[in-house]
């Protein structure tokens, strides 16, 4: 089975016709029909139902086209990665992570990586929609949701939930940067939707202590704005973000005397044409957490 061979599949897939596909890669017709069916003998299947001017997929076809468009668009990027090292271009990477994550995590380290880390793209998405992402193309994913099975795997690292208290509240001028678990359900608290790990990590914390549920003064798709709102007086707030308004958080104790944190993991493909350099860069991100967040 040869790549050109597959490009041309596709071409008739797209075009409708081994004519118009012919010209689309600009071989002869004679020569495209032959070397279809030539995939199709290296495939022991017959990839088009075959009558009348216009093909169409047979079941067999259905089930390889995806297959195929995959295979087509691996060997694209791997040849445009190769072409990038070789003009001394860095790589381009797509990841797909929440935006905390973003802001926090992956845009400090791409920082202090320099002009020789890789160029990257993000794609913003809450909760398994990193890790979903990966079907569609995404290179990376970074999430606090368990990883799909089948990916390769490496704990990136622990940020932990952060607590923001409005100007004059008693936490103000505690010594220790934490509150207690107890503590904190007894504030009217700002807090993230349930689509948040930050909500989850907080909610199953909170039943795992037998702590009674807080008085929620608003949830807020945003915890950017849920820790605005808690810096401008409106209550205590309860994100992962990390500070953007000149307010020291505090973080959070739990039962165990641990504060409570998330478990960032980075997920790709092992067949990935570059995994390598994924892994690479998921343990640049580690490196990054363990000195942001020594908890």
């Amino acid at each position: 089975m040869e790549l050109r061979h597959i490009r041309y599949f596709l071409a008739v897939v797209d075009t409708g016709s081994t004519v118009r596909a012919a010209q689309q890669v600009h071989v002869a017709q004679p020569s495209l029909s032959r070397q279809l069916r030539a995939l199709e003998a290296s495939l022991r299947v017959s990839l088009f139902e075959r009558g009348g001017s216009r093909l169409s997929l047979s079941a067999a076809g259905h089930r390889f086209l995806p297959v195929a468009r995959d295979l087509v668009a691996r060997a694209d990027s791997a040849a445009s990665l190769v072409r990038s090292l070789a003009d001394g271009v860095p790589p381009r990477l797509t990841i797909a992570a929440p935006s905390a994550t973003v802001a926090d995590v992956i845009a400090p380290y791409v920082v202090s990586t320099g002009r020789s880390g890789p160029l990257v793209d993000v794609v913003e998405a809450r909760g398994e929609g990193p890790y979903a992402a990966l079907a569609d193309g995404v290179d990376l994913a970074v999430s606090a949701s368990p990883p799909p099975a089948g990916t390769d795997t490496l704990t990136v690292g622990h940020p932990p939930l952060w607590v923001y208290a409005p100007p004059g509240h008693p936490w103000h001028t505690r010594r220790e940067r934490y509150v207690d678990l107890a503590e904190l359900v007894a504030e009217p608290l700002l807090l993230p939707t349930v689509d948040h790990d930050t909500r989850n990590i907080l909610d199953r914390a909170i039943a795992a202590a037998g702590c009674r549920n807080p008085t929620m003064l608003s949830q807020s798709s945003s915890p950017l704005l849920a820790q605005a709102l808690g810096v401008a007086g409106h209550g205590v707030a309860v994100v992962s973000e990390d500070p953007r308004y000149g307010v020291e958080p505090l973080l959070i104790r739990g039962p165990d005397g641990e504060p409570l944190t998330m478990t960032l993991t980075a997920a790709w493909k092992p067949s990935h044409y570059t995994a390598d350099l994924l892994a690479s860069f998921a343990k640049g991100l580690a490196t990054y957490c363990a000195n942001a967040y020594p908890f």
